[in-house]
């Protein structure tokens, strides 16, 4: 019975037609360049993180959960963060290379069982098919399961750098608004800095003013007392002019 309608089934389905069917089921999964775009910009994200790594540090750390970052290591350096995302990205692409080089030396071996496959379906004999089918089909279940546990390690790789990211990004939110509080504190105090400098400077030129006003005037009081010390008569101009006034 089985024989009779796998013949009826290969009467009915054409190579060309298997083919177009399995286009239309695997089309999701054939735009690959959709997949395949994203990992060069990543690299060259990285490498960017790494050139900014290299220029300037400072804290994140500012107001840190109660109990501590999950996946941040150094938190008191922006740079070894940088480094941590870097260094993380590296390792999940190196083993995703690793892993999806796995999975193509595992499936290159499906192709085979299912011809193996496909012909054990075609015989007349049920008996054959019964004996030899599950081997085959075995065979492909536990390369798909070795598949799958090569894609969950990448799968895990790549989430654990985007769970380093995302803390990364909160932690700095949060380190932006404490940052921005100290910033505004430091602006007022700038701003009263510079209002005392001004008004010293104000002092400053209101007493040089002062100062020179005082020196004028010391001055000519000094000129005053010199012309006064000077209209003054000397001693034998003092007898001189007493004995005119003995004589009159």
């Amino acid at each position: 019975m089985d024989s009779q309608i796998a013949k009826k089934i290969q009467s009915l389905s054409t190579a060309e037609e298997m083919r177009n069917q399995t286009k239309l089921v695997m089309q999701p999964y054939a735009n690959w360049e959709e997949y395949l775009t994203p990992a060069p910009l990543s690299i060259a994200i990285l490498g960017e993180l790494v050139f900014i790594s290299s220029i300037e540090d400072f804290s994140i750390n500012k107001n840190p959960p109660k109990d501590g970052y999950q996946y941040i290591k150094y938190p008191d350096s922006f740079r070894a963060c940088l480094m941590q995302v870097c260094n993380s990205g590296w390792w999940a692409f190196n083993e995703a290379h690793k892993n999806m080089d796995q999975i193509r030396l595992h499936t290159m071996a499906v192709p085979d069982y299912m011809k193996t496959a496909v012909k054990i379906l075609f015989q007349d004999n049920d008996e054959v098919v019964k004996a030899h089918l599950p081997d085959q089909l075995e065979n492909i279940r536990v390369i798909a399961d070795d598949c799958l546990v090569l894609a969950n390690s990448t799968e895990k790789r790549f989430t654990d750098v985007i769970n380093i990211i995302q803390e990364l990004l909160e932690a700095c939110v949060n380190a932006q608004f404490f940052y921005g509080e100290e910033l505004d504190t430091i602006k007022k105090k700038i701003d009263e800095a510079k209002l005392r400098k001004q008004s010293a400077e104000e002092a400053a030129i209101r007493s040089e003013k002062a100062m020179k006003t005082m020196e004028e005037q010391l001055k000519e009081t000094q000129e005053n007392y010199k012309k006064a010390m000077d209209s003054l008569p000397s001693g034998w101009g003092m007898i001189g002019m007493d004995f005119v006034a003995g004589l009159s």
